[in-house]
């Protein structure tokens, strides 16, 4: 079949507007021209990991919704496609909202949402596409329908559908919202999904917001790792909490419980933010063909959208990142493909930090890896400054006393502040910090204490040029440092 005109026009703009690779990450996904928000069809078809993404081409805003599309077989390399889904069917006219794929008897199956205008606003659906890996054809109609939702829910709020096996059938996991506007997920089976006359039967609620943590929980992700299961959630509307765990406004969350499959209830046991940095949302995740659960979000937050002038590319995707417990807590960590591309540039061993900053010779760079061992001894704080350079800096930095984190952007170049600091609670360090940093021309990605804590941020408006790293500390702390060239 044909691609329709709008989809081919996509295609040709993308193609004939690509960004030149020297002006994106090294090794972080992004659109070759345009806008991206949400990773969609985080999966693994036909020995590559397929990345589709919430995609724009035509601006560096946001738009009319298609799905844009790469490629990798190693995580770290990655091969722009021609755009895989346009809103070109009447019921997605309005946008090819986020959705999940799988691999199904040798097809790929994509479920997205569709948005259509109906009277004064408009409602979202379900919706089938089947294809080969780069070509794919929707079903004539949506497969879930938006009437298809217990009583109560809402027509505008049911959207991005997760896909996971469930013996011989599928399960869909979608984001919905009741009358009282706060979210819940709806579960749903279908043993014949790329049938798309095969009716998706209801399940269950498999978990539902009471309140305390924001309103419509979108992009929702569903898997289980050592025996316990775990929900990931990207709620809207949250609200600070006392213990000031979570963003405002838009944040993800997981809930970590017991679940014995389809049509049992969700045992919640307990809540924790995913990154506590200023830039992370909508995150999937996927099973490698080697048994590791690999998650990938959007390095960016909606309440921080402003490309610089000029740009022809904006938005991009964190590291992919295993998922593991260190007893209680998900943890996570760069994938290992990352530590085999690294070569050692310089390494140092008791350096003492102090409050004037200290810079260590060849200790720079904006793409590189780094990791940290800080014995903080007396110290009240310890920071560091990196992408440093005409003025411009972003600092990470430890209150030890008040037990904060903070990630200060606000001297990188740009000219808001409102997304610019972020404060949260400082994981227990036990009188030693262990820091492992990953820089990417345009973004930074810290991973505490072997990953007990991350924190992720763009750095779009800093120059390329600024490039310096400078540590300090009030008290007494040292330092043990390697910093590796990555051979990509």
């Amino acid at each position: 079949m044909e691609p329709s005109y709008t989809l081919s026009r996509a295609r040709r703009y993308e193609a004939q507007h690509r960004t030149d690779p020297a002006h994106r990450p090294v090794f972080h996904a992004t659109p070759p021209v345009g806008w991206c928000n949400d990773p969609n069809g985080w999966s693994y078809f036909g020995g590559q990991y397929h990345l589709f993404y919430q995609y724009h081409p035509y601006s560096t805003s946001w738009g009319p919704m298609h799905w844009g599309h790469a490629v990798s077989t190693d995580l770290l390399h990655w091969q722009d496609l021609p755009c895989a889904l346009a809103p070109d069917a009447p019921f997605d006219r309005k946008g090819c909202f986020s959705g999940g794929a799988v691999e199904w008897n040798g097809k790929h199956l994509l479920l997205y949402t569709g948005v259509m205008p109906q009277g004064e606003g408009e409602i979202q659906q379900q919706c089938l596409a089947v294809g080969d890996g780069q070509n794919y054809t929707k079903a004539d109609a949506p497969v879930l329908p938006c009437d298809q939702q217990p009583d109560g829910c809402s027509r505008q709020d049911f959207r991005d559908p997760f896909l996971f096996r469930d013996k011989d059938a599928l399960c869909l996991l979608v984001g919905g919202r009741g009358a009282d506007g706060n979210g819940r997920l709806l579960l749903y089976r279908n043993p014949r999904p790329d049938d798309p006359a095969a009716p998706w039967t209801f399940v269950q609620v498999l978990a539902e917001n009471d309140g305390r943590l924001g309103g419509m929980w979108e992009c929702p992700g569903l898997f289980t790792l050592e025996g316990r299961t775990v929900l990931l959630l990207s709620p809207q509307f949250v609200r600070q909490t006392p213990d000031d765990r979570y963003h405002n406004g838009n944040d993800t969350a997981v809930l970590i419980g017991r679940w014995d499959g389809p049509g049992t209830p969700f045992r919640r046991q307990a809540d924790a933010p995913l990154d506590c940095g200023l830039d992370f949302y909508a995150p999937q995740t996927l099973k490698t063909p080697d048994g590791r659960r690999v998650l990938i979000g959007w390095l960016q937050n909606w309440d921080h959208c402003y490309p610089p002038p000029g740009a022809s590319w904006y938005g991009q995707m964190t590291l992919p990142r295993e998922l593991f417990w260190q007893g209680e807590t998900l943890c996570q960590r760069p994938v290992a493909e990352l530590d085999a591309a690294r070569q050692l540039r310089v390494a140092y061993q008791d350096v003492p930090v102090h409050e004037e900053p200290v810079i260590l010779p060849q200790v720079r760079g904006r793409v590189l890896d780094c990791e940290l061992r800080v014995r903080l001894d007396r110290a009240r704080r310890f920071g560091m400054r990196f992408a440093c350079g005409n003025g411009r800096w972003t600092e990470l930095r430890l209150d030890l006393e008040d037990g904060v984190l903070r990630i200060d952007r606000r001297h990188a170049g740009g000219f808001r502040d409102g997304m610019e600091l972020r404060e949260t609670p400082l994981i227990a360090l036990d009188g030693v910090l262990e820091l492992r940093m990953v820089l990417d021309r345009y973004s930074a990605e810290f991973f505490l204490q072997g990953g007990r804590q991350v924190a992720s941020l763009a750095l779009y408006d800093t120059p390329a040029d600024a490039d310096g790293i400078e540590f300090f500390a009030r008290g007494q702390a040292s330092l043990d440092l390697r910093l590796w060239d990555l051979a990509l």
